[in-house]
Parts: structure tokens; C-alpha cells; sequence
């Protein structure tokens, strides 16, 4: 992977949730969506994984293989039923079976601190303060290409929002150190994702998730 540091005149960048056209994410969420309207569940939320530009090798022997063109990713849909909480994959190619938890940590979590998760915002990875000289300002910032993305969408009774963030914004270094690593780390939407991250590395690592016929 490439590292730049760059210097840059007015800071404006933001992430995206944009789709391409052959990207099913939208209609993924809408089915998702479907489903906890089914079940009456109107407190759920997904997130999306993706690395753009990575390469990755296919077992067409797997039955949890994909093999469709554009970016790869994976979405997990969080939600509680009664007193159980499930999640639930995706990925370009179709759903995977749903699996309850034995931990409820990430929708307490959810319901805990929504309105810090609505506010909070990773910044950049900064190397050193903004300066102004004559009266402009000027930023400085470390980024690299192709690091891993987080996505959320929330979903709570009528109120819907979403965040998203750069991992590269979560690491420093000893001789580039990032200004904005303990704050961005502190955080609620990036404890959330660790809290995500745990289960899911978990399931994954077991084999948990069967892709649906």
C-alpha cells in the first residue's frame, strides 16, 4: 500500500456511501429492512466491512464462495428479538443464515449511546496542527490507499441515520504520529465496531455463517 502525507488548502473529504450499479447494497439493506419490519423489530442496524481494491482468491468448491465483478464486502445486520440478539450476513451474492448470540453487548450498546453514534465523527489522521498564513488555512494529513471501511446504517422506531469511517484514521505511529488517534479511538461508533468486530472475527474464524439456498 501506498502512504502519502499530504498538504492541503481547505480540508474537504468525505466518505461515501455511494453504490455503483453493480452493487447490491441498497437492495440488501431494503431486505433486511424487510425482514425486522416482519418480525415488528424497529431497532436494528447493519454495517458493512469492504477494502476497496483487494484481491482475493475464490474456491469455487466453497458453497459460501462469490464470484460476482465489482468490490467484495460483507454486511451484518445486528438485531434483538425478545430477550435474544442474532446477527445475520451478507455479501454481493445473497443473505446467510441468521445466528442467535450469546451476547447482547452490541444492541445494548446501540440503545446506550445513539445519540453519541448519531454526532460522532472520526477525523483524519493528523501529523500536525493546522496552520493559517494569510488567512488561509492549511491542513496536514496522513492517508493510504485501499484500507478497510466501516459503513453503519441505524434504524431505531422512525429515526434513521448513518456513519461511516477510514480505519487508517484509528492508527498512529512512532515517527508519524496521528493527533486525532486517542480521540478517534474514544469514540462510540468505533468501540461500537470493535464490539462488532469481536463477534463476527469469532463466527467467521467457526464457520458459523451458511449461505442461504
Amino acid at each position: 500500500m501506498q502512504k502519502l502525507t499530504i498538504i492541503i488548502f481547505i480540508l474537504i473529504c468525505n466518505l461515501t456511501f455511494g453504490q455503483d450499479k453493480n452493487d447490491p447494497t441498497e437492495s440488501l439493506i431494503a431486505e433486511f429492512k424487510s425482514e425486522m419490519k416482519k418480525e415488528n423489530i424497529s431497532d436494528f442496524f447493519m454495517v458493512k466491512h469492504i477494502t476497496y481494491g483487494s484481491a482475493r482468491i475464490i474456491d469455487l468448491k466453497d458453497p459460501n464462495s462469490c464470484n460476482k465483478n465489482g468490490y467484495y464486502f460483507w454486511i451484518y445486520g445486528f438485531w434483538k428479538n425478545g430477550n435474544d440478539t442474532y446477527i445475520k450476513k451478507y455479501d454481493n451474492c445473497g443473505g446467510f443464515n441468521s445466528i442467535k448470540l450469546t451476547d447482547s453487548k452490541p444492541i445494548k450498546f446501540y440503545e446506550e449511546n445513539i445519540e453519541t453514534l448519531k454526532k460522532d465523527e472520526v477525523e483524519f489522521y493528523i501529523v500536525k496542527p493546522d496552520s493559517i498564513v494569510n488567512g488561509k488555512k492549511y491542513s496536514f494529513f496522513s492517508s493510504r490507499s485501499h484500507t478497510p471501511q466501516r459503513y453503519f446504517w441505524f434504524y431505531q422506531d422512525s429515526t434513521e441515520f448513518k456513519n461511516d469511517f477510514d480505519k487508517y484514521n484509528l492508527e498512529t505511529e512512532e515517527d508519524n504520529k496521528n493527533l486525532n488517534y486517542e480521540s478517534n479511538n474514544n469514540l462510540s461508533i468505533v468501540k461500537l465496531n470493535l464490539i462488532c468486530e469481536e463477534i463476527i472475527y469469532g463466527l467467521e474464524k467457526k464457520k458459523k455463517f451458511n449461505r442461504l439456498k
